[in-house]
């Protein structure tokens, strides 16, 4: 219940194991959102320059750099959006250091869709 798409929002992944997402991608209950995936922190960089997505996912361990250097950098050249932080695994560290950080939330691998969208709320 992090991101809240409105028209249509965009989620970029960076990891180098889209397949990781493809339950959560496949469900297409919110059409309005598109995934975007990032296989380093550079390409993830050079992305931000044309476009601001509206939520971050990014993996603790990228071959070129670690997850909180890569949302340290994101957040230096003036991205706003929520960062969440993924583990393949539950480590403590990882958790220790995401929320050290300042990542919005941390996550252990399999993620669940709902932890990260929520359907557009409509006015009464």
């Amino acid at each position: 219940m992090i991101c809240q798409p409105k028209n249509t929002a965009k989620i970029f992944v960076v990891d180098t194991r889209p397949r990781d997402y493809a339950d959560m991608v496949g469900k297409s209950v919110y059409d309005s959102v598109q995934f975007q995936f990032f296989g380093n922190g550079r390409d993830a960089l050079s992305s931000i320059s044309e476009d601001e997505p509206e939520m971050w996912v990014v993996n603790m361990d990228l071959p070129d750099m670690t997850g909180t250097d890569l949302q340290q950098m994101l957040r230096s050249r003036g991205s706003s959006a929520p960062i969440l932080l993924v583990g393949d695994r539950y480590r403590e560290k990882d958790e220790i250091d995401a929320r050290s950080s300042g990542a919005t939330m941390y996550f252990a691998k399999p993620l669940q869709r709902e932890w990260l969208l929520s359907p557009p709320q409509h006015a009464a």
